[in-house]
């Protein structure tokens, strides 16, 4: 057998794992099944702003709030769905419908995240929503690294949902009083390249062992 011939085995077959590990790779890092923060039973008007069911998702870089309400949401200019997320021990806002709040984000007919600072409420970063008529839900998407995730996140984090209309005037809160709560842990702290190296590092092996095996021969 010819050195070209034998050395095409270890190249097709990297070829082949690379393939199949990007595609992996891809679903991987795909956003992780939703995970259930909370529900509320009380029932609001109108109903394309009463919030029934609160997940939340991510894919390691990003992080979204699925908001399942009563009927299809409706974002607009005056109408505004908005996730508060208490991410720090001590500071945060000092007004409004949650006390102690580091962030927000929110879908109206542009989005944004909002962060506390300077006693007053500030856009941080533009973020994603979509609208998925068929379940009812807004979705609300933002980059982990946004919020300090994860060195300047806490053990816990506060969450409440909130819809207005107009203006700030509240028509939902989830929940009614209080807030939801997440642990740290639910979003994984594996840096992306991580598992690109350990992919090419298994390709590089196949190809060594390859090469031994042929000089033996």
């Amino acid at each position: 057998m010819s050195r070209l011939s034998f050395l095409a085995r270890p190249i097709s077959l990297s070829a082949f794992l690379l393939f199949f590990a990007f595609f992996s790779l891809a679903n991987v890092f795909g956003y992780l099944e939703p995970i259930l923060v909370g529900a509320d039973s009380s029932k609001d008007s109108p109903a394309s702003m009463d919030i029934l069911e609160v997940y939340l998702t991510n894919n390691g870089t990003h992080f979204r709030f699925i908001v399942k309400c009563r009927s299809v949401p409706e974002p607009s200019p005056t109408t505004a769905y908005r996730v508060y997320l208490d991410t720090k021990s001590g500071a945060g806002a000092t007004d409004g419908i949650y006390s102690g709040a580091d962030y927000y984000l929110e879908a109206k007919d542009d989005s944004y995240l909002y962060e506390w600072r300077d006693s007053a409420w500030k856009k941080k970063s533009p973020i994603e929503f979509q609208i998925d008529h068929d379940d009812k839900i807004i979705s609300l998407t933002a980059e982990l690294s946004d919020i300090g995730y994860p060195d300047n996140v806490d053990e816990t984090i506060g969450i409440v949902v909130a819809t207005f209309e107009p203006s700030n005037d509240l028509r939902d809160r989830a929940p009614d009083t209080g807030d939801f709560s997440i642990a740290h842990e639910v979003i994984p702290e594996l840096p992306w390249p991580t598992p690109l190296v350990f992919i090419l590092a298994v390709v590089a092996t196949i190809s060594i062992l390859h090469l031994k095996r042929f000089k033996k021969t």
